[in-house]
């Protein structure tokens, strides 16, 4: 499991409610690894490349 374009295995999440405020995660077989306070992650819930311009919805990232 990693960045579809890149192999990042870095990503990010932004606030719904401030898109100025992230949260840092990266993948650890296949689960998301959060480097503050974790967060739940829906299927959809939008997920960022640290390393480049992919971004996509969490089950395109991590499908089940």
């Amino acid at each position: 499991m990693k960045c579809p374009i890149c192999g990042s295995q870095q990503f990010y999440l932004k606030d719904a409610d401030d898109e100025y405020e992230t949260y840092d995660f990266q993948l650890d077989n296949g689960r998301p690894v959060f480097l503050g306070e974790p967060r739940e992650l829906q299927p959809d819930t939008e997920s960022f490349c640290r390393r480049c311009s992919w971004h996509g919805r969490w089950e395109e990232l991590c499908p089940r």
